[in-house]
């Protein structure tokens, strides 16, 4: 087959859709397909292969990070039309979105999307909404109001009618498929998560210099990955673990990767928190080098609560790390509580009493650790792309079908 996959975000911007995007199309790759990638261009110097178009941008970035689109529809057709592409495979629903679903009509081929992203978690990168989230965060009640209507009326609207337009809608997470049940679509739901290559598995020797430079005498030494926003909830975390130092003892360092608007406030906190001398902010890793932070670890901590499926859990259980988390969407669908790490509810409290327990119980750690890599060991990439193969390839036959039956109508209708 020959495919198209549309992202309003790809490398190398980090975060987890463009991680998808490019492990699925590699995978798809390796079994014998045609994946051509369409993504915004950057204005940045990057070698991308023959087989990843980049639609022009403007210079303004929303949240400084996601660049904003421009004549994307013309540039998009032009370069599809030489390409003979049997589906369309987009991962935003606007933007990009629009353009996917509108030449999918025009050129009679099915579009399929992945539900990515919590959208409604992340309205206040728009400068208005944002805004209304700090007046409706001081009780300010119709500030709370047009925020309702704007998720309720707006949003939920749009996302109804773009899901209506699509052949078929992936979803990363059992969570996330019931979540969209509640949207009374007629669109078939499948569940497709983001697959772990073999990289993940594979030792790194990297690892027992990361944690020799970092641990600093230190018995532990603890992780997160995450881009740095405020829909990722890191002062939960950062105060959280500054309750562990202050009950358990300074007996463990903690490393964050990565980068966002965020950074400054979070290291000003953890200066507030007494913390700096034990939170090391590393800034963004490649992909292909996380492996070695996560086996440098013993435990990863993760306090976001606008996770589809969290990829990043599953990379630090493929390491044998024990996850431990607030108990979310996507989160939910991943950590076994009590088995490959632990959930807790949305209290501090709670979630440093949990990390301090295993701490003092190493047996219980260990089988966590084994649970975590058995768990990941089901997430292979080769397996989930020939599992949505088998829907892309469906899709396709339907079409085909029904080209057919509407050419013979059309002869009928000559004839007579």
């Amino acid at each position: 087959m020959r495919i198209a996959m549309m992202t309003n975000n790809y490398k190398p911007f980090v975060g987890g859709v463009p991680i998808s995007i490019e492990r699925l199309a590699d995978s798809l790759r390796e079994l014998g397909h045609t994946v051509y990638v369409f993504a915004p261009d950057y204005r940045s110097p990057m070698e991308d292969d023959a087989d990843t178009f980049r639609f022009p941008t403007m210079k303004h970035k929303i949240a400084g990070a996601i660049p904003i689109p421009n004549s994307i529809y013309s540039y998009v057709k032009k370069r599809m039309s030489t390409l003979h592409i049997d589906l369309i495979h987009v991962h935003h629903p606007w933007i990009i979105g629009s353009v996917a679903t509108r030449l999918g009509k025009e050129l009679h081929i099915p579009v399929v999307f992945t539900y990515h992203t919590r959208y409604e978690q992340y309205l206040h990168y728009m400068k208005p909404f944002g805004y209304l989230q700090k007046q409706a965060g001081r009780g300010n009640r119709m500030a709370s109001s047009i925020l309702d209507f704007a998720q309720r009326q707006i949003l939920q609207r749009y996302l109804n009618h773009f899901l209506e337009t699509c052949d078929m809608v992936f979803v990363p997470t059992k969570s996330m498929q019931d979540y969209l049940k509640s949207f009374h679509i007629d669109t078939p739901i499948s569940i497709a998560p983001t697959g772990l290559p073999r990289a993940c598995f594979e030792y790194q020797v990297e690892a027992a210099d990361i944690r020799e430079r970092y641990l600093q005498g230190k018995q532990y030494l603890f992780c997160t990955v995450s881009r740095l926003a405020k829909e990722k909830n890191l002062p939960f975390l950062l105060r959280g673990v500054a309750v562990v130092k202050e009950k358990f003892g300074d007996c463990f360092n903690l490393l964050i990767l990565g980068e966002g608007p965020e950074k400054e406030n979070l290291m000003a906190l953890s200066r507030a928190l007494n913390m700096e001398e034990n939170v090391y902010f590393i800034g963004e890793v490649p992909n292909q080098n996380l492996s070695a932070y996560h086996q440098a670890c013993d435990l990863f901590l993760f306090s976001s609560k606008s996770e589809t499926q969290g990829i990043v859990l599953l990379e630090a259980m493929a390491a044998a790390l024990p996850v431990f988390a607030i108990r979310a969407t996507g989160v939910s669908d991943v950590v076994v509580d009590g088995e490959n790490g632990v959930l807790s509810s949305d209290s501090i409290t709670e979630w440093e009493e949990n990390i301090i327990a295993a701490l003092q119980n190493p047996a219980v750690l260990m089988k966590m650790k084994r649970s975590a890599r058995d768990t990941a060991l089901m997430y292979d990439e080769t397996v989930i792309a020939a599992r949505i193969l088998e829907r892309y390839a469906g899709l396709k036959k339907s079409y085909e079908a029904e080209r057919w039956r509407m050419l013979r109508l059309n002869r009928k209708s000559v004839e007579y």
